[in-house]
């Protein structure tokens, strides 16, 4: 009798700053495993919001709509690629 999947989505963004990771992962798969990747991908950040978040590491004029405007990209980016993770694992959003 195989188990009910129970599955997570994973996003993250690292210190090189090149993009976002995403993965879907299975905390119950059925080959009595304790974790197996379901799908996974990798978007490259546009170089303006790479830009823009390698200059917030200094302080600068309008620091905190900078960073608010920088964050939402970067949700809005988090967003597609836990979309693309999803398709790669063939499931649905």
């Amino acid at each position: 009798m195989s188990a009910t999947p129970q599955l997570f989505a994973g996003v993250m963004s690292g210190t090189s700053l090149d993009g976002v990771d995403a993965v879907v992962a299975d905390f119950a798969p059925g080959d009595g495993g304790l974790c197996a990747l379901r799908g996974s991908t990798h978007l490259a950040f546009a170089p303006t919001l790479r830009a823009e978040l390698l200059a917030l590491q200094a302080s600068g004029p309008d620091d905190l709509v900078r960073a608010a405007r920088a964050a939402n990209q970067l949700a809005d980016l988090y967003t597609q690629a836990i979309r693309a993770a999803c398709r790669d694992a063939n499931l649905e959003p």
